[in-house]
């Protein structure tokens, strides 16, 4: 598989950052109107065995930002007990070994370097039997509470004035004060299909300010890689066939992926705004977890 399209080397080039692109994006464009590439299970970095199962990706959370990737898929699988939850605790691991805080610090420094970008987070908590939502609504709060200024809570994706230097969490069952998003139904079992007329019926959720995200998912007995070998190659090929003559040109939302490589990443960000997203509403603030 050409490397234009899918990457499995760890050893990110300086020549290959991309570190400010949203730099020329205008400030009244909603977020939502903005291609954007994204990680599926974005720090699952395993090694060892049934690796080649569970592996998503392989460069690091610094190496996905400064190469472009604006968009995150985190996964929590460590429960701890509800005494024991808060933002420095270090048994809230997201992938295998990678604490919560940390996270959050280090895509909060990169914004803090690259004041022009903003970043879209997805946080999933998967629990134990023995534990509830209740435990993670109360972490995602100790999360708001302490990084309030550097956090959108709204529920409609903001526009870049606002989004800028900012983590955008969507909404999820345990944090409810996110941004609404929605599934674009690109692919069907696992191929592109009619993505013209779909971008066409899923225009009018851009407008109205609901992050549009595009993915395929593995199955259990489907290696990520194998997967993302086939995926990535049809994003690639539609990206070039995405004319700017097209009135939907640049109407993708976020575009999630395994094994991305610079030059598809790169592609995505060279697609101008959705122009039928030029005016919207002005977002209401959505209820905080209790």
């Amino acid at each position: 598989i050409s490397q234009s399209v899918f990457n499995e080397n760890p050893v990110l080039s300086p020549s290959s950052y991309n570190q400010e692109w949203m730099e020329s994006i205008p400030e009244e464009t909603p977020l939502s109107a903005i291609a954007i590439p994204g990680t599926h299970e974005s720090l699952t970095l395993y090694n060892g065995l049934f690796a080649s199962y569970v592996q998503s990706q392989v460069w690091n959370l610094k190496d996905q930002l400064n190469v472009g990737v604006r968009y995150f898929d985190l996964h929590s699988r460590n429960w701890i007990p509800k005494k024991s939850i808060s933002v420095g605790d270090s048994h809230w691991l997201i992938g295998k070994e990678i604490p919560l805080r940390e996270v959050l610090r280090d895509i909060l420094d990169f914004l803090e370097n690259h004041s022009s970008e903003t970043v879209i987070l997805k946080v999933t908590f998967h629990k134990l039997l023995f534990h509830n939502n209740k435990d993670a609504e109360d972490l995602m709060k100790t999360i708001i509470d302490k990084f309030r200024s550097k956090i959108w809570t709204n529920t409609l994706a903001p526009k870049m004035k606002d989004a800028r230097g900012k983590i955008v969490f969507l909404k999820t069952d345990v944090f409810r004060a996110g941004t609404e998003s929605r599934d674009s139904l690109f692919f069907e079992h696992k191929r592109l299909t009619d993505v013209e007329k779909k971008i066409k019926n899923m225009k009018s959720n851009l407008c109205e300010r609901h992050i549009m995200v595009t993915g395929a998912s593995a199955s259990i007995t489907e290696k990520p890689i194998k997967l993302a070998q086939k995926v990535n190659e049809q994003i690639y090929n539609f990206l070039k066939q995405h004319r700017p003559s097209s009135e939907n040109y640049g109407c993708l939302g976020v575009i999630s992926m395994d094994f991305p490589s610079a030059e598809v990443i790169k592609k995505i960000t060279e697609l101008t705004p959705c122009k039928s997203t030029t005016t919207s509403p002005e977002p209401t603030t959505s209820p905080e977890p209790t």
